[in-house]
């Protein structure tokens, strides 16, 4: 008989039925074994993640013998190991319970976020829902023999596929829910499961080590044809019947704020295949524009969430007004954005690159994992950042505004480690980019043209609201010393009279008239687009590290914090001025 008739008679409708029913009874009697005997799933804890590794396992994601076709039930197995290694990551098992694999992963279906995976049947790889999940039980099973665990129940693959834990006799096939994965421990033990960009990583922590059950065997590989490739079109579950579609290796683009400079980034290393998820459609009729990306290329296809982004970001303003806690309710909104473009992102895409504010919550989600990617960086990581604040605020204890808020541990530890095994880094930002020695991708501030003559003078601009993180106590204390007065930007203020004694000209409009320096003395500043404007209009400007601004030659940088070395540049830059009313002194405020 031929190998293609065969697998014909393999698989054919009546087997199939005969196939699922078969399955169902199975999976009826296992349940009713459960409720009888009581087996029961354990909580995600902390209590033992300071305890010493006892075992690990590591294997790889990708087959490099796939080809277009059959990778991409490669991907969906990746997938399916995400979203089954988000329920197990973190379990804590205590002392003499039984650990059960579906248990705790529960009934794999599609609205769970399984996917189309690859499953080994009667000698063929086929197209499953939730197939693949053997690479996690064998993960386990593999980790549960080095940490010397009794071994309740476990099956073997029928069929050895290169390269698996098979080939070493150390595979535990599962299948729902019949077919389990079941072991124990004396002491307790914790799951920890990590994916880099191409392997799955299972390991054990306890307070103890067992004798470990490894025993070195060689088992030979089996032949197995797949759906997808083996050209048998006889068979019952021949491409005609299952769809085929070639797997693209395709960067995804998840964006959040508008950056220019990111724009042109992703118009220089985005190919046709690529997929961008933005938060507003061109044709959009209420926009937010800071949103908007209409600028990264017609060829690019573009999944977006005009609805949900306005809504949540409608959301973030009425909250403001009504006082609540800005930075709590911006990170909420973040995690909207992203559980919205979680579900629109495609299986075959192997490269991500993300806004650094949806970063901590794609790492959570699992959207990271099995990829590699870049992230486009919008401000200092969380740590830098509350670092920076506190720095500032042994400066000005009296402020009220440096440690008004501080991130959750969970929520900082998420974007350390998304942003440790990112591949790059992309900012125009040179602060940034400077904590990042070795990733960092620089690229160029846009500089804004000027359509329109300023008629500058001998003002001096101070570029922000009088906030401590904003330099505001090193401004006041400059023009209280050199004698001068101030126009502003903003109407926050660190206290009703922050700016008494000094003379102060507020405009929201018209920044640069009459003004021929800009001073900033910023401990953290991200976006220093206004100190672009008037690098382009030609006006000096005075400022800190923190502004992240390249060499100009109208530009003098001092470090952040360092009071003596700003006073000198400001000092220096104000002999080129000619004296008017902007250095009177002045125990009147001008609104």
């Amino acid at each position: 008989m031929s190998e293609r008739k065969r697998l014909s008679n393999k698989h054919n409708l009546f087997r199939e039925t005969s196939f699922h029913f078969k399955a169902a009874a199975l999976t009826a009697k296992r349940h009713l074994t459960n409720v009888a005997a009581g087996t029961k799933s354990f909580r995600r804890s902390n209590a033992l993640v300071q305890q010493p590794v006892i075992s690990e396992s590591t294997s790889d994601l990708w087959n490099v013998e796939d080809n277009d076709y059959n990778r991409l039930l490669t991907f969906g197995k990746v997938q399916n190991l995400r979203v089954a290694a988000r329920k197990l990551d973190g379990v804590e098992v205590v002392a003499n319970a039984t650990f059960s694999f579906w248990q705790h992963v529960g009934m794999p279906t599609e609205r769970k976020g399984f996917v189309l995976g690859r499953e080994i049947r009667e000698g063929c790889i086929v197209p499953t829902i939730a197939g693949g999940l053997c690479q996690l039980s064998n993960a386990l099973y593999d980790a549960a023999l080095k940490a010397g665990f009794e071994i309740v129940e476990r099956h073997r693959h029928t069929k050895v596929i290169k390269g698996s834990l098979a080939e070493a006799d150390r595979d535990a096939t599962v299948k729902w829910n019949y077919i389990d994965l079941r072991f124990r421990s004396q002491t307790p033990f914790r799951i920890e499961i990590e994916f880099t960009d191409d392997e799955l990583v299972v390991r054990f922590k306890g307070s103890s080590r067992h004798d470990p059950n490894v025993t070195e065997i060689q088992k030979p590989v089996s032949k197995l044809n797949d759906c997808y490739s083996c050209g048998n079109a006889t068979c019952f579950k021949h491409p005609q019947k299952v769809k085929a579609i070639p797997a693209v290796n395709r960067t995804a683009f998840l964006l959040d704020e508008h950056w220019k400079e990111h724009s042109d980034y992703i118009n220089r290393v985005r190919s046709p295949h690529d997929v961008a998820i933005v938060p507003f459609a061109k044709d959009f009729p209420l926009r937010i524009k800071r949103f908007e990306w209409k600028d990264i290329g017609s060829t690019i296809s573009s999944t977006r969430l005009s609805l949900q982004v306005l809504t949540y970001s409608g959301w973030v303003r009425i909250q403001a007004k009504l006082k609540a806690n800005l930075p709590s309710l911006l990170l909420h909104r973040d995690e909207s954005v992203l559980m919205a473009m979680k579900p629109l992102v495609p299986l075959d895409c192997a490269h991500l690159v993300v806004s650094q504010n949806l970063l901590p919550f794609a790492q959570r989600e699992g959207l990271l994992w099995g990829r590699t990617y870049d992230v486009l960086m919008t401000r200092l990581p969380m740590e830098t950042l509350q670092q920076r604040l506190d720095a500032a605020f042994a400066v000005h204890p009296k402020s009220k505004t440096l440690d008004d808020f501080r991130a959750a541990p969970w929520l900082v530890d998420l974007e350390n480690t998304a942003l440790t095994k990112s591949r790059n880094v992309i900012t125009p930002h040179r602060d940034i980019a400077s904590v990042f020695n070795n990733k960092s991708v620089l690229v160029d501030w846009q500089m804004p043209s000027c359509s329109t003559p300023t008629k500058t003078g001998s003002k001096v601009l101070f570029p922000a609201s009088a906030l401590a993180r904003k330099g505001a106590f090193e401004m006041k204390r400059l023009a209280e010393e050199l004698g001068f007065g101030l126009v502003v930007t903003g109407n926050a203020l660190e206290h009703k009279d922050f700016w008494h004694g000094i003379a102060v000209e507020k405009r929201g409009t018209d920044l640069f008239n009459r003004v021929g320096l800009v001073v900033y003395p910023a401990f953290v500043e991200h976006q220093p687009r206004i100190l672009l404007k008037a690098l382009s209009r030609g006006i000096d400007v005075v400022a800190t590290t923190a502004c992240g601004l390249a060499p100009h030659e109208r530009l003098t940088i001092v470090p952040a914090g360092d009071y003596e070395a700003l006073k000198v540049a400001v000092q220096k830059k104000l002999t080129t001025l000619k004296p008017t009313e902007s250095f009177a002194r002045s125990v009147s405020v001008s609104t």
